[in-house]
């Protein structure tokens, strides 16, 4: 910053405050608000009262030095070269990116939905994400319907009248004939 004297670096803040600017604002912001107030004082220019176009007139030339003073310094050029650097380096990230969102295939996952809460999940899920119920492959569904408590009670009591009628049957001494 040797090449920058402080004068020419208050010089500089103090033309971007007039504008209304941060000494921080970008260039896309400063030629922005430069053409903003550049409007607004040419609408002022075109009204019937005489003061209000002497004063527009007034504070578009101290505009036109103003912006003339910041973009013409070495601070503003430094800025801009970076600045356009920046954007350059984002917009190509931005086309990375979009090539390859386009490249990859979009793949939606088919939802279904939970059997207790009945809230759309992936199917691949053990557990549903809301209710916490165990989700069940329609083979562990079998299962489970199939050896439930009540039925492997009713089949016990089956099997064991099944085996006491055979026994009975083929040992007819034991009924006490």
């Amino acid at each position: 910053m040797s090449e920058v004297s402080e004068k020419e670096l208050s010089d500089i803040e103090l033309c971007y405050k007039a504008m209304g600017l941060s000494f921080s604002d970008n260039p896309e912001q400063v030629e922005k608000t430069y053409r903003k107030l550049k409007d607004e004082y040419g609408k002022a220019m075109r009204s019937p009262d005489l003061g209000e176009r002497t004063t527009a007139s007034e504070n578009l030339k101290q505009l036109e030095e103003l912006f003339t003073t910041i973009t013409g310094s070495l601070i503003y050029k430094d800025y801009a070269r970076e600045y356009e650097k920046y954007k350059a380096e984002k917009a190509e990230q931005l086309a990375e990116r979009k090539q390859k969102q386009q490249q990859q295939p979009v793949i939606k996952e088919v939802m279904v939905n939970c059997p207790y809460c009945k809230k759309p999940i992936p199917p691949k899920l053990k557990v549903c994400l809301y209710c916490h119920g165990k989700i069940l492959t329609p083979m562990e569904q079998m299962m489970a319907k199939v050896f439930s408590t009540k039925n492997l009670v009713i089949m016990t009591v089956v099997v064991v009248l099944v085996i006491a009628g055979v026994v009975l049957i083929s040992n007819p001494r034991l009924l006490g004939r």
